[in-house]
């Protein structure tokens, strides 16, 4: 964290860190459980890329929607029309803040396969130099095994998505739990892809 908070300039991702800090919040409020993700979550880990949404998964319920609009109030827009369309197909919404017009992409996953057992492996992580803005996170496991599937389905061209994976693996190494990577990958059928990755980060 250290080497990432030396790399964030005090304006834009600074404001970033604090919104994404009170995006998590405001879903914990409303009893959402959630998990920062996208290049964010990966600069957590890996090497810093700059971005200027903050992307977050929530498991979000039909019974979630009114507190969330409450605690939201009027410090984001949100429709609430779309996030009870984003519930009932398992897609994506929008939130922006409107001080600094700031947008955080909020993705309802399925239910099932990866993205459930993203969940029990969730990490505290802090977004302050104090230590004291506590972020729920995605792990750097589960951040490389999504982030090789969307490198997959865009047909394995994006060189952001792979610097991704290679950043991430070349990072932190032996510290990954590869028994836990090498098994979603092969029910994945992503196995070429981590050895490919591990390989050129040499690792």
């Amino acid at each position: 964290m250290d080497a990432w908070y030396r790399s964030l300039t005090p304006t834009e991702r600074g404001e970033l860190l604090r919104d994404a800090c009170r995006a998590g919040r405001e879903l914990q409020l409303a009893g959402v459980r959630y998990l920062l993700g996208g290049s964010m979550a990966v600069s957590v880990w890996s090497e810093p890329r700059f971005t200027r949404d903050v992307d977050m998964v929530a498991d979000l319920e039909e019974r979630h929607v009114g507190p969330l609009i409450s605690a939201l109030g009027d410090r984001w827009y949100a429709d609430e029309q779309l996030i009870r369309s984003a519930i009932a197909t398992r897609s994506s919404f929008n939130l922006i803040r409107f001080c600094r017009m700031v947008k955080v992409n909020v993705f309802v996953p399925p239910r099932a396969g990866h993205h459930a057992a993203k969940w029990s492996r969730a990490r505290v992580v802090l977004l302050s130099r104090e230590g004291t803005r506590p972020v729920s996170t995605t792990s750097a496991e589960d951040m490389l095994i999504q982030k090789l599937v969307w490198f997959r389905e865009g047909g394995e061209v994006s060189e952001l998505q792979w610097r991704d994976v290679t950043g991430l693996v070349r990072t932190l190494g032996e510290e990954l739990d590869w028994s836990y990577l090498r098994d979603w990958s092969a029910q994945l059928a992503l196995g070429e892809l981590l050895e490919r990755a591990r390989r050129e980060a040499g690792k």
